[in-house]
């Protein structure tokens, strides 16, 4: 069945695997859920570029955790347009730029 380029972007406040956090590490129960969905709705990250852990708890020494939890994630329609990546432009921003 035919279907439309769609692409879904924004802070989902999940990590997808184990090496998108720094700092405490992510079990399988934490990325299950959100690996599923992705799975279901026949997704796909798209490449990114720019900050790597665009969130941080902001707490002190030992205590402090970055992670990957923007993501923009495209059909095979929208993969198939051409050379397309999204760009993390800032720490916390929230803001995403395809090109």
């Amino acid at each position: 069945m035919p279907s439309n380029p769609w692409v879904l972007c924004g802070d989902f406040n999940n990590v997808l695997h184990s090496e998108d956090r720094m700092g405490t590490p992510a079990t399988a129960a934490e990325t299950q859920g959100f690996q599923n969905l992705i799975d279901v709705l026949q997704f796909t990250p798209l490449r990114s570029k720019g900050w790597q852990f665009p969130w941080c708890n902001k707490q002190e020494g030992s205590n402090r955790v970055y992670g990957k939890i923007d993501w923009a994630l495209g059909n095979y329609e929208w993969i198939q347009i051409g050379h397309v990546e999204a760009e993390f432009l800032n720490l916390n921003t929230h803001l995403f730029y395809f090109n």
